[in-house]
């Protein structure tokens, strides 16, 4: 029971974008004293649709419906090909956000039933959006792989595209997601409990981690032949390190302890690193391996711009509001796409630039739909105090 697959060219889906950090005004200049919650982050919130929009344009780039010519596709597929790197982007900062506004001492309970209302009621909701479209399509619908994909457990499949990429296949990456806000609770207490050096060690442990394994399993002849590869890009497990390294990068920058280049260079080094960097390495690092070490830097500066009040492009407040909708634009994106293969298949091609404009305004409302209508009323309720006395009543059999 799947979505339709795309092209053979097509190497995974990134990672799902993290329900993170609201809009917040500049701070004071300087790190907070206190190690509560921090303030929020204008800056990061606005470099989440930027991302969304690496994962969007990779996305399109193997999808060969939506262009005129094959040298049009070609130079659309070379310019997009590091876009799924994101998915390290979004790992990192779902680990920094968290991080970021974590309490001391809140309840486990509590924090993973808020993760579940902000991010399962969008993924029920596109959920059954693919089984429609593949009722609509005439594909297999299959049990085992929409209980794998109901669970969040989908990830957790060695070697099976087939449950990996189900229903709506983006929803793939929501399965390490929730692995990491599982471990959360723990690695935040234990990374609370190192000095500034040692949460340095992590970071830069981190990323040396990031950047050798993919390879040394090359030199052990250990990475599958399928693609992607499963212990690199797919396993919760391995993807936990950059969520950990945004970690213990929070907290260095909170208590005012990194040093890195700010945001100009941060973003320059990244942007080299997704044109051009990415096609000098083996596959296998442009997962992740070849911008884990910029994207660190990126998001530490946008946090430290907020902090001080510097400059900051990310900070504008539709950039914002962008953001905080760029994890549903992230879930409806790729079904648009699905939806405008099949109808491409019945038409004569059209001009690359007109599709591209198309397929993006329809996921663009989309998404605006399902952040405002089903995540933002979702959350809402499911975080109310009225809903949690109903619900400990009914627990209680009262």
């Amino acid at each position: 029971m799947h979505t339709a697959q795309t092209s053979d060219r097509s190497a995974a889906i990134p990672a799902a974008i993290p329900a993170g950090v609201p809009a917040a005004r500049p701070t004071e200049a300087g790190p907070p004293a206190s190690a509560g919650k921090g303030p929020r982050l204008d800056s990061l919130t606005g470099l989440r649709m930027f991302a969304a929009l690496l994962i969007f344009f990779y996305h399109f780039g193997v999808e060969d419906t939506f262009f005129g010519t094959t040298r049009s596709r070609d130079q659309v597929w070379h310019l997009t090909y590091g876009g799924i790197s994101a998915v390290s982007f979004f790992y990192l900062l779902s680990g920094f956000v968290l991080a970021w506004s974590a309490r001391p001492g809140a309840g486990k309970a509590r924090f993973w039933w808020r993760r579940f209302a902000k991010i399962y009621p969008s993924h029920l909701a596109t959920f059954l959006l693919a089984v429609a479209f593949t009722v609509w399509i005439g594909g297999q619908l299959r049990l085992p792989v929409a209980a794998a994909n109901l669970t969040l457990t989908q990830a957790w499949v060695p070697n099976s595209r087939e449950y990996w990429f189900g229903f709506n296949g983006v929803s793939w990456s929501l399965s390490c997601e929730a692995f990491f806000y599982l471990c959360f609770p723990f690695a935040v207490a234990l990374v609370r409990r190192l000095s500034p050096r040692g949460r340095w060690g992590v970071v830069l442990g981190g990323n040396v981690f990031v950047v050798l394994f993919p390879l040394v399993l090359g030199w052990l002849g250990l990475l599958p032949a399928i693609k992607p590869s499963y212990p690199v890009y797919m396993l919760p497990a391995t993807r936990l390190v950059e969520f950990v390294i945004g970690v213990a990068l929070a907290l260095l920058v909170k208590e005012g302890h990194w040093r890195g280049p700010g945001i100009t260079v941060s973003s320059a080094l990244a942007l080299a690193a997704l044109i051009w960097g990415v096609h000098l390495v083996p596959e296998a690092m442009h997962y992740s391996a070849c911008t884990i070490v910029p994207y660190t830097m990126l998001v530490a500066a946008a946090a430290r711009a907020d902090l001080r009040g510097t400059r900051s492009a990310f900070r504008q407040r539709h950039m914002v509001y962008l953001g905080e909708a760029s994890f549903a634009f992230y879930l409806v994106h790729e079904l648009v796409m699905f939806t405008g293969n099949q109808v491409m298949k019945h038409h004569p091609p059209v001009a690359t630039v007109p599709n591209l404009v198309a397929v993006f305004s329809v996921a663009l409302v989309g998404a605006f739909a399902l952040h405002e209508f089903v995540e933002k009323p979702c959350q809402r309720l499911l975080t109310s105090r009225t809903f949690r006395r109903t619900a400990r009543r009914v627990s209680s059999g009262v």
